[in-house]
């Protein structure tokens, strides 16, 4: 059998020891069921994960310029005329080819 040792800050250390007491449990058979939980599924037993980071702010303004003019089409009362939006649309983009 081998030992080990284990750095804790003091106050994280008390906190576990009361939360395991709460519990039943002791420091080492949390370790150990810890331990061969990782074995057996090969995997730490918890999600560990990064925060999740903005999207680039490109990206989310071109969302929330699509939101808006979401907005407006579902306000307009005037039906829309598709072909001349698309032009238009053409035209701003590439400019006008007449």
């Amino acid at each position: 059998m081998k030992t080990i040792s284990i750095r804790l800050e003091d106050s994280i250390y008390e906190e576990l020891g009361e939360m395991l007491r709460a519990m039943g449990q002791t420091k080492q058979t949390f370790y150990e069921t810890f331990t061969r939980t990782a074995l057996r599924e090969r995997s730490i037993p918890f999600i560990i994960s990064a925060p999740v980071k903005e999207r680039n702010a490109e990206s989310n303004e071109k969302m929330e310029a699509f939101a808006r003019l979401e907005a407006s089409r579902k306000s307009s009362v005037q039906p829309l005329d598709y072909d001349m939006e698309r032009e238009e649309a053409m035209n701003a983009k590439y400019g006008c080819i007449d």
